[in-house]
Protein backbone atom coordinates (compact mmCIF):
# COMPACT_ATOMS: atom_id res chain seq x y z
CA UNK A 1 0.00 0.00 0.00
CA UNK A 2 1.28 3.47 -0.87
CA UNK A 3 1.28 5.93 1.99
CA UNK A 4 0.78 9.69 1.73
CA UNK A 5 4.51 10.22 2.37
CA UNK A 6 5.43 7.91 -0.51
CA UNK A 7 3.09 9.77 -2.84
CA UNK A 8 4.61 13.07 -1.78
CA UNK A 9 8.10 11.75 -2.47
CA UNK A 10 7.07 10.55 -5.92
CA UNK A 11 5.73 14.00 -6.76
CA UNK A 12 8.91 15.64 -5.47
CA UNK A 13 11.27 13.60 -7.62
CA UNK A 14 9.26 14.00 -10.82
CA UNK A 15 11.44 15.36 -13.59
CA UNK A 16 10.35 18.94 -14.26
CA UNK A 17 11.60 18.63 -17.84
CA UNK A 18 8.58 16.48 -18.57
CA UNK A 19 6.11 18.94 -17.06
CA UNK A 20 5.21 20.58 -20.39
CA UNK A 21 4.84 17.31 -22.29
CA UNK A 22 3.17 15.30 -19.49
CA UNK A 23 -0.60 14.86 -19.79
CA UNK A 24 -2.68 17.01 -17.50
CA UNK A 25 -4.55 15.40 -14.68
CA UNK A 26 -8.20 14.53 -15.22
CA UNK A 27 -9.24 17.27 -12.82
CA UNK A 28 -7.27 19.92 -14.78
CA UNK A 29 -8.66 18.64 -18.06
CA UNK A 30 -12.23 18.80 -16.74
CA UNK A 31 -11.69 22.36 -15.54
CA UNK A 32 -10.28 23.41 -18.91
CA UNK A 33 -7.18 24.92 -17.34
CA UNK A 34 -4.88 23.21 -19.82
CA UNK A 35 -5.50 25.88 -22.43
CA UNK A 36 -4.08 28.46 -20.02
CA UNK A 37 -0.72 26.72 -19.76
CA UNK A 38 1.69 28.50 -22.13
CA UNK A 39 3.21 26.22 -24.74
CA UNK A 40 6.72 26.56 -26.00
CA UNK A 41 6.77 28.92 -28.96
CA UNK A 42 3.69 30.87 -27.89
CA UNK A 43 5.62 33.63 -26.09
CA UNK A 44 6.98 35.35 -29.26
CA UNK A 45 3.53 35.50 -30.86
CA UNK A 46 1.86 36.79 -27.70
CA UNK A 47 4.57 39.40 -27.14
CA UNK A 48 4.44 40.62 -30.75
CA UNK A 49 0.64 40.81 -30.67
CA UNK A 50 0.65 42.78 -27.41
CA UNK A 51 3.35 45.11 -28.75
CA UNK A 52 1.33 45.80 -31.91
CA UNK A 53 -1.83 46.47 -29.90
CA UNK A 54 0.02 48.80 -27.53
CA UNK A 55 1.64 50.71 -30.41
CA UNK A 56 -1.70 50.93 -32.21
CA UNK A 57 -3.40 52.46 -29.17
CA UNK A 58 -0.44 54.78 -28.59
CA UNK A 59 -0.65 56.05 -32.17
CA UNK A 60 -4.41 56.60 -31.86
CA UNK A 61 -3.99 58.95 -28.90
CA UNK A 62 -0.63 60.42 -29.92
CA UNK A 63 0.32 63.71 -31.49
CA UNK A 64 -0.45 64.45 -35.16
CA UNK A 65 3.10 63.37 -36.01
CA UNK A 66 2.62 60.02 -34.23
CA UNK A 67 -0.73 59.53 -35.97
CA UNK A 68 0.97 60.16 -39.31
CA UNK A 69 3.52 57.46 -38.50
CA UNK A 70 0.67 55.13 -37.53
CA UNK A 71 -1.09 55.79 -40.84
CA UNK A 72 2.06 54.97 -42.80
CA UNK A 73 2.64 51.84 -40.74
CA UNK A 74 -0.91 50.62 -41.45
CA UNK A 75 -0.50 51.11 -45.22
CA UNK A 76 2.84 49.35 -45.41
CA UNK A 77 1.59 46.62 -43.09
CA UNK A 78 -1.08 45.77 -45.68
CA UNK A 79 1.62 45.57 -48.37
CA UNK A 80 3.85 43.51 -46.08
CA UNK A 81 1.01 41.05 -45.45
CA UNK A 82 0.58 40.65 -49.20
CA UNK A 83 4.26 39.85 -49.61
CA UNK A 84 4.24 37.58 -46.56
CA UNK A 85 1.38 35.58 -48.05
CA UNK A 86 3.54 34.84 -51.09
CA UNK A 87 6.91 34.31 -49.41
CA UNK A 88 5.93 32.84 -46.06
CA UNK A 89 2.71 31.16 -47.12
CA UNK A 90 3.68 29.65 -50.47
CA UNK A 91 7.47 29.84 -50.22
CA UNK A 92 7.92 31.98 -53.36
CA UNK A 93 10.25 34.98 -53.64
CA UNK A 94 9.32 37.88 -55.93
CA UNK A 95 10.61 41.45 -56.27
CA UNK A 96 7.41 43.04 -57.54
CA UNK A 97 5.75 44.54 -54.46
CA UNK A 98 6.41 48.07 -55.62
CA UNK A 99 4.92 47.28 -59.02
CA UNK A 100 1.65 46.05 -57.52
CA UNK A 101 1.46 49.07 -55.23
CA UNK A 102 1.87 51.23 -58.32
CA UNK A 103 -0.98 49.32 -59.96
CA UNK A 104 -3.26 50.08 -57.01
CA UNK A 105 -2.25 53.75 -56.79
CA UNK A 106 -2.60 54.46 -60.52
CA UNK A 107 -5.88 52.56 -60.71
CA UNK A 108 -7.21 54.79 -57.95
CA UNK A 109 -5.99 57.90 -59.75
CA UNK A 110 -7.47 56.84 -63.09
CA UNK A 111 -10.89 56.29 -61.48
CA UNK A 112 -11.10 59.93 -60.41
CA UNK A 113 -13.98 61.59 -62.25
CA UNK A 114 -15.62 58.28 -63.19
CA UNK A 115 -18.71 56.64 -61.64
CA UNK A 116 -16.34 54.41 -59.66
CA UNK A 117 -14.50 57.20 -57.86
CA UNK A 118 -16.39 56.93 -54.55
CA UNK A 119 -14.63 54.96 -51.83
CA UNK A 120 -14.48 51.99 -51.32
CA UNK A 121 -14.99 51.28 -55.04
CA UNK A 122 -11.40 52.30 -55.98
CA UNK A 123 -10.10 49.91 -53.33
CA UNK A 124 -12.21 47.06 -54.69
CA UNK A 125 -11.24 47.81 -58.29
CA UNK A 126 -7.55 47.98 -57.30
CA UNK A 127 -7.83 44.54 -55.69
CA UNK A 128 -9.46 43.09 -58.81
CA UNK A 129 -6.91 44.69 -61.15
CA UNK A 130 -4.05 43.48 -58.96
CA UNK A 131 -5.49 39.96 -59.04
CA UNK A 132 -5.88 40.00 -62.83
CA UNK A 133 -2.37 41.34 -63.44
CA UNK A 134 -1.02 38.74 -61.04
CA UNK A 135 -2.73 35.99 -63.04
CA UNK A 136 -1.65 37.31 -66.44
CA UNK A 137 1.96 38.05 -65.50
CA UNK A 138 2.33 35.07 -63.22
CA UNK A 139 1.17 32.52 -65.78
CA UNK A 140 4.50 32.42 -67.64
CA UNK A 141 6.69 33.53 -64.74
CA UNK A 142 5.49 30.98 -62.20
CA UNK A 143 6.39 28.05 -64.41
CA UNK A 144 9.89 28.79 -63.20
CA UNK A 145 11.29 28.62 -59.71
CA UNK A 146 14.15 30.02 -57.67
CA UNK A 147 16.31 32.53 -59.53
CA UNK A 148 14.17 32.42 -62.70
CA UNK A 149 11.02 33.35 -60.80
CA UNK A 150 12.93 36.16 -59.12
CA UNK A 151 14.05 37.51 -62.50
CA UNK A 152 10.51 37.25 -63.91
CA UNK A 153 9.13 39.31 -61.03
CA UNK A 154 11.95 41.81 -61.46
CA UNK A 155 10.97 42.20 -65.10
CA UNK A 156 7.41 42.99 -63.99
CA UNK A 157 8.77 45.70 -61.69
CA UNK A 158 10.66 47.38 -64.54
CA UNK A 159 7.73 47.07 -66.95
CA UNK A 160 5.25 48.67 -64.54
CA UNK A 161 7.71 51.45 -63.71
CA UNK A 162 8.23 52.23 -67.40
CA UNK A 163 4.51 52.15 -68.23
CA UNK A 164 3.46 54.33 -65.30
CA UNK A 165 6.28 56.79 -66.00
CA UNK A 166 5.22 57.15 -69.62
CA UNK A 167 1.53 57.45 -68.72
CA UNK A 168 2.30 60.11 -66.14
CA UNK A 169 4.50 62.05 -68.57
CA UNK A 170 1.78 62.00 -71.26
CA UNK A 171 -1.32 62.79 -69.21
CA UNK A 172 -0.37 63.90 -65.67
CA UNK A 173 3.14 65.42 -65.56
CA UNK A 174 2.73 66.40 -61.92
CA UNK A 175 1.28 63.05 -60.91
CA UNK A 176 -2.28 61.82 -60.55
CA UNK A 177 -4.06 63.89 -57.90
CA UNK A 178 -6.14 61.78 -55.53
CA UNK A 179 -9.17 63.45 -53.89
CA UNK A 180 -9.61 63.26 -50.10
CA UNK A 181 -10.89 59.97 -48.75
CA UNK A 182 -14.60 60.19 -47.98
CA UNK A 183 -17.24 57.60 -47.22
CA UNK A 184 -20.59 59.11 -48.02
CA UNK A 185 -20.77 62.30 -46.01
CA UNK A 186 -17.92 61.25 -43.70
CA UNK A 187 -14.55 62.90 -44.22
CA UNK A 188 -11.88 60.25 -43.52
CA UNK A 189 -8.98 62.01 -45.19
CA UNK A 190 -6.83 62.97 -42.20
CA UNK A 191 -6.06 62.51 -38.53
CA UNK A 192 -7.59 59.84 -36.37
CA UNK A 193 -10.43 59.11 -38.82
CA UNK A 194 -7.97 58.14 -41.57
CA UNK A 195 -5.85 56.16 -39.11
CA UNK A 196 -8.86 54.18 -37.85
CA UNK A 197 -10.00 53.53 -41.42
CA UNK A 198 -6.58 52.19 -42.43
CA UNK A 199 -6.35 50.01 -39.32
CA UNK A 200 -9.81 48.54 -39.97
CA UNK A 201 -8.81 47.65 -43.53
CA UNK A 202 -5.57 46.13 -42.21
CA UNK A 203 -7.53 43.99 -39.73
CA UNK A 204 -9.84 42.82 -42.53
CA UNK A 205 -6.81 41.82 -44.61
CA UNK A 206 -5.31 39.95 -41.66
CA UNK A 207 -8.62 38.15 -41.03
CA UNK A 208 -8.88 37.19 -44.71
CA UNK A 209 -5.35 35.75 -44.75
CA UNK A 210 -5.92 33.96 -41.44
CA UNK A 211 -9.08 32.33 -42.77
CA UNK A 212 -7.75 31.38 -46.20
CA UNK A 213 -4.61 29.79 -44.76
CA UNK A 214 -6.81 27.47 -42.72
CA UNK A 215 -8.58 26.05 -45.75
CA UNK A 216 -7.46 23.66 -48.44
CA UNK A 217 -5.88 26.62 -50.25
CA UNK A 218 -3.58 27.30 -47.33
CA UNK A 219 -2.73 23.61 -47.09
CA UNK A 220 -1.71 23.55 -50.75
CA UNK A 221 0.45 26.64 -50.25
CA UNK A 222 2.15 25.10 -47.22
CA UNK A 223 2.89 22.00 -49.28
CA UNK A 224 4.53 24.20 -51.93
CA UNK A 225 6.54 25.98 -49.28
CA UNK A 226 7.93 22.76 -47.84
CA UNK A 227 8.73 21.05 -51.16
CA UNK A 228 7.35 21.58 -54.65
CA UNK A 229 8.48 18.10 -55.69
CA UNK A 230 6.75 16.45 -52.75
CA UNK A 231 3.64 18.56 -53.34
CA UNK A 232 3.50 17.50 -57.00
CA UNK A 233 3.89 13.84 -56.04
CA UNK A 234 1.02 14.27 -53.56
CA UNK A 235 -1.25 15.51 -56.33
CA UNK A 236 -0.97 19.28 -55.81
CA UNK A 237 -1.12 21.29 -59.04
CA UNK A 238 2.08 23.25 -58.42
CA UNK A 239 1.72 25.84 -61.21
CA UNK A 240 -1.94 26.50 -60.41
CA UNK A 241 -1.47 27.11 -56.69
CA UNK A 242 1.71 29.14 -57.20
CA UNK A 243 -0.27 31.27 -59.65
CA UNK A 244 -3.08 31.79 -57.13
CA UNK A 245 -0.58 32.73 -54.42
CA UNK A 246 1.06 35.28 -56.72
CA UNK A 247 -2.32 36.72 -57.73
CA UNK A 248 -3.60 36.93 -54.15
CA UNK A 249 -0.37 38.61 -53.07
CA UNK A 250 -0.68 41.07 -55.95
CA UNK A 251 -4.29 41.86 -55.05
CA UNK A 252 -3.47 42.63 -51.41
CA UNK A 253 -0.39 44.66 -52.34
CA UNK A 254 -2.42 46.63 -54.90
CA UNK A 255 -4.90 47.42 -52.13
CA UNK A 256 -1.98 48.87 -50.17
CA UNK A 257 -1.08 51.01 -53.19
CA UNK A 258 -4.63 52.37 -53.28
CA UNK A 259 -4.44 53.25 -49.57
CA UNK A 260 -1.03 54.84 -50.08
CA UNK A 261 -2.46 57.08 -52.81
CA UNK A 262 -5.21 58.26 -50.46
CA UNK A 263 -2.64 58.82 -47.71
CA UNK A 264 -0.27 61.05 -49.71
CA UNK A 265 -2.90 62.50 -52.06
CA UNK A 266 -1.00 61.75 -55.27
CA UNK A 267 0.08 58.80 -57.40
CA UNK A 268 3.62 59.27 -58.71
CA UNK A 269 5.63 56.51 -60.38
CA UNK A 270 8.83 57.51 -58.56
CA UNK A 271 7.37 56.34 -55.24
CA UNK A 272 7.04 52.75 -56.45
CA UNK A 273 10.52 51.92 -57.59
CA UNK A 274 12.72 48.88 -57.02
CA UNK A 275 13.81 50.24 -53.63
CA UNK A 276 10.23 49.95 -52.39
CA UNK A 277 10.02 46.33 -53.53
CA UNK A 278 13.22 45.50 -51.67
CA UNK A 279 11.96 47.37 -48.61
CA UNK A 280 8.79 45.26 -48.55
CA UNK A 281 10.86 42.07 -48.69
CA UNK A 282 13.04 43.42 -45.88
CA UNK A 283 9.94 43.97 -43.74
CA UNK A 284 8.91 40.34 -44.12
CA UNK A 285 12.37 38.94 -43.40
CA UNK A 286 13.09 41.17 -40.41
CA UNK A 287 9.80 40.32 -38.72
CA UNK A 288 9.90 36.63 -39.57
CA UNK A 289 9.22 35.12 -42.96
CA UNK A 290 7.02 32.30 -41.62
CA UNK A 291 4.96 34.57 -39.37
CA UNK A 292 2.16 36.94 -40.34
CA UNK A 293 2.59 38.72 -37.00
CA UNK A 294 6.26 39.00 -37.86
CA UNK A 295 5.37 40.68 -41.15
CA UNK A 296 3.33 43.26 -39.25
CA UNK A 297 6.12 43.86 -36.74
CA UNK A 298 8.65 44.20 -39.57
CA UNK A 299 6.43 46.68 -41.38
CA UNK A 300 6.03 48.82 -38.27
CA UNK A 301 9.75 48.71 -37.51
CA UNK A 302 10.93 49.57 -41.02
CA UNK A 303 8.25 52.25 -41.54
CA UNK A 304 8.65 54.01 -38.20
CA UNK A 305 12.44 53.90 -38.10
CA UNK A 306 13.06 56.61 -40.77
CA UNK A 307 10.64 58.97 -39.02
CA UNK A 308 12.40 58.44 -35.70
CA UNK A 309 15.82 58.85 -37.25
CA UNK A 310 14.75 62.01 -39.04
CA UNK A 311 13.43 63.59 -35.84
CA UNK A 312 16.12 62.42 -33.38
CA UNK A 313 19.43 61.82 -35.17
CA UNK A 314 20.15 65.50 -36.06
CA UNK A 315 19.62 66.49 -32.42
CA UNK A 316 21.91 63.70 -31.20
CA UNK A 317 24.62 64.70 -33.66
CA UNK A 318 24.40 68.37 -32.70
CA UNK A 319 24.59 67.49 -29.00
CA UNK A 320 27.82 65.60 -29.72
CA UNK A 321 29.27 68.57 -31.56
CA UNK A 322 28.90 66.88 -34.97
CA UNK A 323 27.34 68.55 -37.95
CA UNK A 324 24.00 67.06 -38.93
CA UNK A 325 23.97 68.59 -42.40
CA UNK A 326 25.50 65.56 -44.09
CA UNK A 327 22.88 63.23 -42.62
CA UNK A 328 20.04 65.57 -43.52
CA UNK A 329 21.24 65.84 -47.14
CA UNK A 330 21.76 62.07 -47.49
CA UNK A 331 18.94 60.78 -45.33
CA UNK A 332 17.43 58.51 -47.99
CA UNK A 333 20.77 56.87 -48.78
CA UNK A 334 21.58 56.38 -45.09
CA UNK A 335 18.18 54.76 -44.44
CA UNK A 336 18.56 52.49 -47.46
CA UNK A 337 22.01 51.42 -46.25
CA UNK A 338 20.66 50.77 -42.76
CA UNK A 339 17.82 48.61 -44.09
CA UNK A 340 20.26 46.68 -46.26
CA UNK A 341 22.49 46.07 -43.25
CA UNK A 342 19.57 44.88 -41.15
CA UNK A 343 18.47 42.55 -43.94
CA UNK A 344 21.99 41.13 -44.26
CA UNK A 345 22.29 40.57 -40.52
CA UNK A 346 18.94 38.78 -40.41
CA UNK A 347 19.80 36.49 -43.32
CA UNK A 348 23.23 35.64 -41.89
CA UNK A 349 22.49 35.24 -38.19
CA UNK A 350 18.74 34.81 -37.63
CA UNK A 351 16.71 33.86 -40.71
CA UNK A 352 13.52 33.82 -38.63
CA UNK A 353 13.92 37.50 -37.80
CA UNK A 354 12.46 39.12 -34.71
CA UNK A 355 10.22 36.14 -34.02
CA UNK A 356 13.25 33.85 -34.11
CA UNK A 357 15.14 36.05 -31.63
CA UNK A 358 12.17 36.02 -29.26
CA UNK A 359 11.83 32.26 -29.66
CA UNK A 360 15.48 31.77 -28.73
CA UNK A 361 15.05 34.01 -25.71
CA UNK A 362 12.00 32.00 -24.64
CA UNK A 363 13.78 28.69 -25.13
CA UNK A 364 16.80 29.86 -23.15
CA UNK A 365 14.59 31.10 -20.33
CA UNK A 366 12.67 27.82 -20.20
CA UNK A 367 15.87 25.79 -20.07
CA UNK A 368 17.23 28.02 -17.31
CA UNK A 369 14.05 27.65 -15.25
CA UNK A 370 14.06 23.87 -15.76
CA UNK A 371 17.70 23.67 -14.71
CA UNK A 372 16.95 25.62 -11.52
CA UNK A 373 13.99 23.35 -10.78
CA UNK A 374 16.07 20.22 -11.30
CA UNK A 375 18.74 21.57 -8.99
CA UNK A 376 16.19 22.38 -6.30
CA UNK A 377 14.64 18.93 -6.70
CA UNK A 378 18.01 17.25 -6.33
CA UNK A 379 18.78 19.32 -3.24
CA UNK A 380 15.39 18.44 -1.76
CA UNK A 381 15.96 14.72 -2.27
Amino acid sequence: MTTDDDATAQVAVADPRDSDAAPLTPVVRRLGVGSLVPREGSFPRVLMALALIALGIYALFGSPFIILIGQSCAVYAVASMGQSLLMGGAGQIAISGGAFMAVGAFTTGMLVGTPLHAFPLPLIVSIVVGWIIGLVVGLPGLRFRGLYLLLASLALQFIVTAVTEQYEADYHPAGLVIPPLTLGSLNLSAGKSLYVTLVIILLLVCAFIWLIERTGVGLAWRALRESEVAAAISGVDVVRWKLYAFAASGAITAAAGCLFAYLVGIADYSAFDLTLSITLITMVFIGGIRSRLGALVGAVAITALPYLLQSDVPGWMNSLGLGAGWYTNNEAEVNAGLFSLLFLLVVLFEPRGIEGLLAKAESGTRHLVQAVRRQKTQEAT
